[in-house]
């Protein structure tokens, strides 16, 4: 059967040609079909390393990441005293409270006024206190009694002198048993600016008698003051 032969030989030819002509046909760049992938409209799928390749992608960073900072507070110095610590950050559960308040500058030949203001809503039967000021820039002229002493529960005594140069000496008293529990303007001091320089003005000694004790107490928060003299 000669014409079956003929049919087979040409059918081996056929396939043959075929296996011959896929392996020579140019195969597709990958590069190429990346590039392609890149400017088509579908979304380009990341490969993400395995633990074959025994890589790790590196962490991505941000710039809106933000960043908590805990502030550690600072240890007190061990040359402040407990009395520097008192004067500097005055304590609202003390029983009484001392604030100097005072111009920040004057001229000298100026007349100006410092005020020493309480704060006893506890109560208080009785309270004397210095006031120091640097006698070679400021010189004391008058006192007067301020709103603190005028809401007393009873008849009040009351004085302010300049005892010795450069210290004022206050002392107010509460009769019969009377207390003061309120907050306001123990005295009113007028100075006069001698030369230029810088003069502190700061509660001293303070001593008072809470209500419904017997012994006195000098547990006082302060805040002093300064007046500079141009």
């Amino acid at each position: 059967m000669p014409g079956s032969r003929a049919v087979v030989v040409l059918i081996v030819a056929v396939a043959a040609a075929v296996v011959l002509w896929q392996k020579t046909a140019p195969q597709p760049d990958p590069h190429v079909a990346s590039s392609a992938s890149a400017h088509s409209g579908k979304p380009a799928t990341a490969s993400t390393p395995t633990a074959a390749d025994n890589r790790h992608a590196p962490p991505t960073s941000s710039g809106a990441q933000s960043t908590q900072i805990t502030a550690t507070p600072a240890a007190p110095s061990s040359g402040v005293t407990a009395s520097a610590a008192t004067s500097a950050a005055p304590s609202r559960s003390a029983a009484l409270r001392l604030d100097v308040r005072a111009p920040p500058s004057a001229h000298v030949g100026d007349r100006f006024t410092v005020t020493i203001d309480a704060e006893a809503f506890d109560g208080i039967r009785n309270l004397s206190f210095g006031v120091t000021y640097d006698r070679q820039i400021l010189e004391f002229l008058s006192s007067s009694p301020g709103s603190f002493v005028g809401q007393a529960s009873a008849l009040a005594t009351f004085s302010a002198e300049d005892t010795s140069a450069g210290n004022v000496f206050v002392s107010m008293d509460i009769k019969n048993g009377g207390v003061v529990a309120a907050a306001g303007t123990v005295v009113v001091i007028e100075f006069t600016a001698l030369r230029a320089g810088t003069s502190p003005i700061t509660p001293t000694e303070v001593s008072f008698l809470e209500s419904g004790r017997s012994s006195r107490s000098t547990a006082a928060a302060v805040r002093p003051a300064s007046v500079t003299i141009e």
